[in-house]
């Protein structure tokens, strides 16, 4: 790094990378950057391109039941490589290392969560070098980094590990080596032992925060497909629009109730150093996203926003003691631990705890341990109000009860004044739609919102 000068940390998200259009559009921000100020240090991120992660994991799924098929991932890069004419045997190498990884797959017996951090991996791998490649065609003296050769070291914890105490040291004398401009895999590290780990949700974007807090970077920005932090999901609510700024609490009540936006745990190395951050909208460069701070003004509290999630399971367990609750609950959380999926909303009524959780692959098979004591209901939805101050507002959770009332949505359980900024409602998975829309439309009516295109 150019003694006394600034880092700028560039972390691209898979959507960004999905085509051989993003992938141009991704390497064009990065040269506007690096022209604009070509003695600041500038530093790229990135996630595995849009779809590839589940590909790869379900190919080494497959390998492991003996049904080795390496081809699915290779002809998507293929497509991408001819998108942006790129010759085809550019990514020749990581063919054969990924062929050979499946076939001793298939011998190994049941697929050990290091051997699916290894499979994992090589989608940022491909990434990084892909995008340096085209970076290169734009001019640019980019060149592809595995994060562990720079030094990111991490527990052992296959699928969630952390990263240990000194990596920052390491990154920054490992960037300090690196001439030109480093295009660096996200999600990826090794253990002491030298065994490949994945850091588990947010992966990228802790890595890309890692970075910036070892470098003393002057900003961060991540950069995706929507227009920063969205009042919605417009997929669901077409008038959703971009939030200026968020505080990180309200981030991490979005991330909480299902929002695919920043969690406030992966960029926490960014805020200690006092680092800029932003999400970006890599179809409008120019446009400044949204902003990340520290607190509001005093006036500004109320809604800012929605998040839903579209897919979960009610699991009630009956408790007929005390000590059988405590057991049972201990019981509930070790399976849904093992089967990597959280309880999102937990309610308690009488005898029974429901506890509500994001539908995943083995969770209602693994529930029939704890026997007939627990019934699982499917087809469930979740949509919350997001902001300032939202739980501890009950007026405002009875005006939200009411605006689902009247789009006729019923509600199954209402979660008021359990958070400080949020509040939560769980309905059928098939009114999910029209109750995203109905809150989403009494968050505009606020007054924290009133006669303002943004949020103040």
């Amino acid at each position: 790094m150019v003694p006394g000068s600034s880092a700028h940390i560039l972390k691209f998200g898979g959507a960004a990378l999905a085509d051989g259009e993003g992938v141009r559009r991704v390497a064009g921000i990065i040269a506007e950057r690096w022209q604009k100020s070509p003695k600041e240090r500038t530093v790229v991120v990135v996630s595995a391109h849009r779809g590839v992660t589940d590909l790869l994991g379900a190919a080494a799924w497959a390998a492991s039941r003996g049904d080795v098929d390496p081809s699915g991932v290779r002809v998507r890069h293929r497509a991408l490589l001819r998108e942006l004419a790129l010759p085809s045997d550019v990514l020749d190498r990581y063919w054969r290392e990924w062929g050979h990884f499946l076939e001793s797959l298939a011998h190994a017996g049941p697929l050990s969560a290091a051997q699916l951090d290894l499979a994992l991996s090589f989608g940022e791998r491909l990434s990084a070098r892909v995008v340096a490649r085209v970076c290169t065609e734009f001019g640019l003296p980019a060149v592809p980094v595995d994060a562990w050769d720079l030094g990111l070291v991490s527990d052992s914890r296959h699928g969630a590990a952390r990263p240990l105490e000194g990596s920052g040291d390491a990154l920054r004398k490992g960037l300090d080596g690196i001439e030109g401009i480093p295009v660096v895999t996200g999600f990826l590290a090794k253990d002491s032992s030298g065994n490949l780990t994945t850091l588990g949700r947010n992966g990228s974007d802790l890595t890309a925060s890692l970075i910036a807090s070892a470098l003393g970077a002057k900003q961060i920005q991540f950069w995706k497909a929507v227009g920063g932090i969205m009042t919605a999901d417009p997929d669901l609510v077409p008038d959703a629009r971009s939030l200026a700024s968020v505080t990180y609490s309200e981030a991490a009540e979005f991330a909480f109730h299902g929002a695919q936006v920043l969690h406030p745990e992966a960029i926490m190395p960014s805020l200690r150093n006092s680092t800029r951050v932003s999400v970006r909208d890599v179809s409008e460069p120019d446009a400044p996203g949204t902003l990340l701070t520290v607190s509001v003004e005093d006036d500004a509290v109320g809604p800012v926003g929605v998040a839903t999630r579209p897919d979960l399971l009610r699991i009630d367990v009956d408790v007929p003691s005390p000590k059988m609750r405590a057991e049972r609950v201990t019981a509930l959380f070790e399976i849904l631990g093992k089967c990597g999926v959280e309880a999102s909303l937990v309610d308690a009524e009488g005898d029974q705890i429901s506890a509500f959780v994001e539908s995943g692959p083995g969770v209602p098979a693994a529930l029939d341990q704890l026997g007939d004591m627990t019934q699982v209901h499917g087809d469930l939805a979740s949509v919350a109000l997001i902001g300032h101050g939202v739980g501890e507002d009950l007026a405002l959770g009875r005006g939200a009860l009411e605006a689902l009332d009247l789009a006729g949505i019923e509600v199954q359980r209402a979660f008021l004044g359990a958070r400080r900024s949020s509040q939560a409602f769980a309905v059928a998975a098939t009114d999910l739609v029209r109750a995203a829309r109905a809150l989403h439309g009494f968050v505009l009516s606020h007054k924290r919102w009133s006669g303002t295109e943004n949020r103040p």
